[in-house]
């Protein structure tokens, strides 16, 4: 674990850098946050298609292999993209390889949790995501303040040598066993394990779950928030990177905090309570103190909610033998979810305001809590 615990560190530094940089970077060539969001929902698209693939190639040589032969070298390259991208086009290149870098993560992530960690692979899934936010806290702390002090160039070459570096304990497992005979027999041929049919009502129903939780965080966090403080509010490049490290750091901590609490009604409520009350005023919050606590109460309410996530997961994908291409359904609709929210968040915002996409987004999350309690009780 602790192997996928490193290379998960380096993968959402750059991961969480790349997020608040690149919308940043697209508004400082002049773009709009329509625009902005059609560059961004090139990942979703590629996410769909190329996660699957990986889960089926995975399934027959191994998960290890996927980290060494496809999520390294795409973290590299994508950062790599960027720091020469010029145009719009190279830009979106750049999002469909960082695509393909988060499909071989994510492909083989929780199947290699599962495997290493078969009596506690609720609690190691979401102590992962845990890692994932601490990551991701610095690296976009490390992006807003290289942004401010180093401009955009030099903080995309700290992201190559970071890039760089986590080949060191991906090429540590390259001979880890981590495919085994029955799933080799079940997964005989690639294009048979990706047929959908023969999945029942629960998995679909999981799959629906995490499609609101999509629709709730992916646009608010991916497009909206970052773009949000920068044109609505004025923030500086290094206040917003402060911003968003404290926004992960919380959520890392929550979900740490709440790994032993029980998975109830009374947390759906209180997180749902949350959500709605934070996104609901948000626009309307001005630039001090008052949008930051509603800022840092979103990340509560994403620490609280990831035990529903990675929990209905886990039982939907119980005794299954091809867990990787399992997933990878799961998540099919969330791909789309998030394709469409980035376009959809992008043009309302820009026509209509943020008033209408970050109290739907506090909806959406109340939907996603309350499905996920009712699979777990049935």
């Amino acid at each position: 674990m602790k192997r996928i615990i490193a290379i998960t560190a380096f993968d959402y530094f750059s991961s969480g850098a790349l997020t608040l940089l690149i919308p940043l970077l697209l508004l400082d060539r002049h773009l709009n946050v329509a625009d902005i969001g059609i560059v961004l929902s090139t990942m979703p698209l590629v996410f769909l298609v190329a996660r699957l693939l990986f889960a089926a190639f995975a399934d027959q040589i191994g998960w290890a292999h996927v980290f060494v032969l496809l999520n390294w070298p795409a973290t590299f390259f994508s950062s790599l993209i960027y720091y020469f991208a010029k145009s719009i086009p190279i830009f979106s290149v750049g999002k469909i390889v960082e695509g393909l870098r988060d499909s071989a993560y994510w492909a083989v992530n929780r199947t290699a949790i599962f495997s290493l960690s078969p009596h506690s692979k609720e609690k190691e899934a979401t102590r992962i995501n845990a890692v994932i936010w601490i990551a991701t806290a610095v690296g976009s702390g490390v992006a807003g303040i290289g942004i401010a002090f180093l401009g955009f160039s030099t903080t995309l070459a700290i992201l190559i040598v970071a890039s760089s570096i986590m080949g060191i304990p991906a090429l540590m497992l390259w001979k880890t066993k981590s495919v085994n005979s029955q799933q080799k027999a079940l997964a005989a041929s690639a294009i048979s394990s990706l047929n959908p049919r023969g999945r029942d009502r629960g998995f679909w129903g999981v799959s629906i779950a995490l499609f609101f939780y999509s629709l709730a965080t992916y646009p608010l966090v991916t497009l909206l928030l970052p773009v949000f403080m920068q044109q609505r509010l004025g923030y500086s490049y290094l206040t917003i990177g402060v911003a968003f490290l404290a926004y992960n750091l919380v959520a890392a901590l929550v979900t740490l905090g709440a790994l032993r609490k029980r998975l109830g009604i009374k947390r759906v409520i209180v997180q749902s309570a949350i959500g709605l009350f934070a996104t609901f005023l948000l626009a309307s919050s001005g630039s001090g103190f008052y949008f930051l606590a509603l800022f840092i109460a979103l990340a509560v309410t994403r620490g609280l909610g990831i035990g529903f996530f990675e929990s209905i997961i886990v039982k939907a994908t119980k005794n299954k033998p091809a867990v990787s291409v399992d997933i990878g359904w799961l998540h099919a609709p969330t791909r789309l979810a998030e394709f469409a929210s980035v376009l959809y968040a992008g043009f309302i915002a820009q026509s209509l305001g943020y008033i209408p996409v970050f109290a739907t987004s506090g909806i959406f999350f109340a939907i996603f809590s309350a499905t996920s309690l009712y699979i777990l009780k049935n």
